[in-house]
């Protein structure tokens, strides 16, 4: 595949910034009773799609942080006078490049702060479940308005409300930039506001917000592995689904006030001059934050430049030494490291072992070394293997180990899928089973009859989780529970088996001294 292609197929499968064409505008005699609600805030009007879905895109969550709330903890919403149309998607965050390179204008909007809701429109004599989509992109791009992300399905096939959401993201969502409580994970609080939002208003949806199970794939999972380990998410949602993600990346430490001094170095600041951030320009300012990612394959930054951080307050201790124990669904891709080969993530392919290898020392990661070169079976690549366990297959198995022995009841599963894309069952190429979108880059309708039968199955397990807790679906094998003596998972393959340990005892061994701010 031409260098060109590859990196396009690159963006399109996994940390992909997509078109969203936004819906024509409704007049007030498009209304009907079914789609005007009234929240907090005010009355909201939403639609009907032509599947018969209810929709209500671009609600704000929380006011938009320019300006003077640029840098600030997300803020609450001032009431709406006249009922406000919810037709059409609200503005991405910020978004910026991956891998990084510079660009004259930023895509997306300081104001961003929005989630969209799905619900059927049929009646229930009951409170349906929500799921709330947290969507991944290295914490630097994304949108809960992806295309690929779209709720219809689950709502109407599971009997539920959907919801997704945008969030800070970059610097404008993970830099330290003041002393405030929280001020290096506003990406993480505007999370929070919005799950306080669903608390408060998706009663109003038809949705119970007294079972709300948070999903997501890669930051967004990595989001939602942080969210149990913080005290002021704890009550605001009942179960998670974590797809190629663990409590990581976190800083820790000075390592906030770092990379804060590389990117007022690079704005050519003193270390005392943080506050002149707050007035340049947004394009401007992106471009900083995207000059310092560029150069982010080093032991600090570990290829991936902003993201949360354990700051003693939002995050007090490293997550898994706090945990809220919620039954847990967790799952990664065989080879989570083929997209980002693919892809030519060189940040990210030599920062991530770089800033690993200097947390664990030199002896453990001679070990790990060895350990992955002697066990990958013939033909196969132990870097990218020591890779992928190290970006998500360890901090995956750490967190289920954690939450087991916090009491939670886990169940683990991997996409093993070999003709899932290009790239096989890498980092991202489960997406579209997840939603049943068909084969990256085809559309709807690609899938073969055992393809579909395979998103059929992934789907019905997370709906049956977000419904009873449980994934178990009659379509399926006896799925165990996690432990950490049988290590059992679910390989959703074509067709789906069961086995058992995806490390092996050495390698789990090998990474057992490394610490875990390691990961």
């Amino acid at each position: 595949m031409p260098a060109d292609s590859s990196r396009r197929l690159f963006l399109q499968q996994g940390l992909t910034l997509s078109a969203s064409a936004l819906l024509p505008s409704l007049s007030w005699a498009d209304a009907t009773p079914a789609t005007r609600v009234t929240v907090a805030q005010g009355v909201l009007q939403g639609t009907q799609d032509p599947d018969g879905t209810l929709v209500w895109r671009g609600v704000p969550f929380a006011r938009p942080p320019r300006g003077e709330l640029r840098f600030k903890a997300p803020q609450p919403l001032q009431a709406w006078h006249a009922p406000r149309l919810a037709d059409a998607y609200g503005p991405w965050a910020v978004q910026q490049p991956y891998p990084p390179v510079a660009q004259e204008k930023p895509k997306g909007d300081e104001d961003c702060l929005y989630l969209n809701v799905w619900a059927p429109a049929r009646a229930a004599s009951h409170k349906r479940p929500v799921m709330v989509w947290f969507h991944g992109g290295a914490f630097v791009l994304g949108s809960g308005a992806d295309p690929r992300f779209m709720g219809a399905d689950y709502a109407n096939r599971g009997d539920l409300v959907f919801v997704t959401l945008n969030y800070r993201m970059g610097g404008f969502g993970f830099l330290a930039v003041s002393d405030e409580p929280g001020a290096a994970n506003l990406g993480l609080l505007d999370q929070i506001a919005a799950l306080r939002w669903v608390r408060d208003n998706i009663g109003a949806f038809g949705g119970d917000p007294g079972n709300v199970t948070l999903m997501g794939e890669s930051a967004g999972a990595m989001s939602i592995g942080c969210l149990l380990g913080a005290p002021a998410a704890k009550g605001l949602f009942a179960r998670v689904i974590i797809q190629s993600g663990g409590a990581r990346p976190l800083f820790d430490g000075d390592e906030p006030a770092q990379v804060l001094r590389q990117v007022l170095k690079v704005a050519g600041l003193a270390d005392d001059q943080a506050h002149r951030l707050q007035d340049l320009p947004v394009a401007e300012l992106n471009n900083l934050f995207i000059q310092v990612a560029a150069r982010s394959n080093t032991p600090l930054l570990g290829g991936e430049a902003y993201h949360p951080a354990v700051d003693g307050s939002l995050l007090p201790r490293h997550p898994l030494e706090n945990l809220t124990p919620v039954p847990a669904l967790i799952g990664h891709c065989r080879d989570e490291s083929g997209l980002f080969v693919a892809g030519k993530a060189v940040n990210l392919l030599e920062g991530l072992p770089a800033r690993v290898r200097a947390k664990v020392g030199e002896a453990t990661w001679a070990k790990l070394v060895a350990t992955y070169q002697r066990t990958t079976a013939p033909g196969g690549d132990w870097q990218r293997e020591l890779f992928s366990d190290t970006f998500v297959g360890v901090p995956a198995l750490r967190l289920a180990d954690r939450l087991v022995a916090a009491g939670a009841p886990v169940w683990a599963y991997r996409f093993d899928y070999a003709q899932a894309g290009p790239y096989g069952p890498c980092h991202g190429s489960d997406i579209p089973y997840t939603f049943g979108l068909g084969q990256p880059g085809k559309g709807p309708g690609s899938f073969s009859a055992s393809e579909r039968a395979l998103s059929e199955q992934m789907r019905d397990s997370f709906i049956a989780f977000a419904r009873t807790g449980n994934p178990q679906t009659a379509a399926l094998l006896t799925w165990p529970r996690h432990d950490e003596q049988y290590l059992s998972y679910l390989r959703f393959d074509t067709p789906v088996t069961l086995a058992h340990d995806y490390l092996g005892h050495a390698r789990r061994a090998a990474w057992q001294p490394a610490p875990l701010t390691a990961l």
